[in-house]
């Protein structure tokens, strides 16, 4: 069994009723480095330390959190993360729990320059802007997470499901299986009849069978509409204490997510329909090795009024069960 407490549900202060600090409490049952404490403000920190005396910068990416190195004891250094706004207290916990985690295998002279990396790609989760994502990033995520939650999930458990998607990792496609890759494509109904390819490379296959599904939506309120916040919450809820895989999920989902306004991410909508292309032979795409080595970027656009002929009749979970 792990010494690590890994559920994201268990509040890593429970045992701490009152500010302790300089005083702690381990994060991990035999690493001795890692502790949460309490301040006399009463905010929650975490707390690493290590038996050298060194110096390093303090961060200042974060918005909401105060990160500073002191000296402790004499022989001693002591890394403090301290949350300073009390409403990010469950990405705080997720996180802190996330870094321990990442860095329990770090040596004490590099423990505190890995834990400011990994806090570093965080930062989108800890430094919220809500500045806004455009109405395209909303449908087209939406329409991910769409597939993601009510289609991919029918077939493969949750967790795998968020381990197929890989289109927040820059990847070619959306979702990837062992033998097939999955290109989304949503709309708003009523919208131009055409399917926008964003780069070269878009429709270009790396896997046996490549399909694009293309899925169309309305804005609405009736009982059968989602929003983003919608699929977060029942994403985040259906997996549980597996903090693994949440922290996979926050990491592809937060440079979009967590930029969403409140608008953007409680905006409904219902789901209409979807259909399949399999981009093959058949399909018209631009090829990216017929292009003159010269071009390096460009987006195109498909006729959907001329590849009706090329939708598949098949269901979503024919699709993917024998992959």
């Amino acid at each position: 069994m792990s010494d690590y407490n890994d559920s994201f549900n268990i509040d890593p202060w429970e045992n701490i009723s009152q500010p302790i600090y300089p005083l702690t409490q381990r994060l991990f049952l035999h690493d001795k480095r890692f502790h949460v404490s309490i301040n006399e403000r009463n905010e929650k920190l975490m707390v690493i330390q290590i038996p050298l005396k060194m110096d390093t910068e303090i961060l200042s990416e974060f918005n909401v959190i105060d990160i500073r190195t002191v000296e402790f004891d004499n022989t001693k250094t002591r890394l403090l993360f301290t949350l300073k706004d009390e409403s990010f207290l469950d990405s705080f916990t997720l996180v802190i729990k996330d870094v321990a985690n990442h860095c329990k295998k770090s040596r004490d002279s590099d423990v505190f320059r890995h834990a400011k990396e990994r806090f570093l790609e965080w930062t989108e989760l800890l430094k919220i802007s809500r500045k806004g994502i455009g109405k395209n990033a909303v449908i087209g995520l939406w329409g991910e997470l769409f597939i993601l939650n009510e289609k991919i999930t029918e077939v493969h458990p949750l967790r795998d499901a968020i381990n197929f998607w890989i289109g927040p990792e820059n990847k070619k496609q959306d979702f990837t299986f062992n033998r097939v890759a999955l290109e989304v494509k949503t709309k708003l109904s009523g919208s131009r009849s055409v399917i926008n390819i964003n780069s070269i490379d878009q429709l270009e296959k790396v896997t046996d069978r490549l399909y694009l599904i293309q899925i169309y939506i309305n804005k609405g309120n009736d009982s059968d509409s989602k929003s983003l916040r919608d699929f977060y919450e029942e994403i985040i809820e259906g997996l549980g204490k597996d903090t693994e895989t949440k922290t996979s999920f926050l990491l592809k989902i937060k440079n979009l997510y967590f930029n969403a306004t409140n608008h953007e991410l409680d905006e409904k909508f219902t789901f209409l329909s979807l259909f399949f292309y399999q981009v093959d032979e058949n399909f018209p795409s631009i090829k990216p090795d017929t292009l003159p080595e010269a071009i390096v970027k460009m987006n195109y656009e498909i006729d959907e009024t001329k590849i009706i002929d090329n939708r598949l009749e098949i269901s979503f979970d024919e699709l993917i069960k024998n992959d």
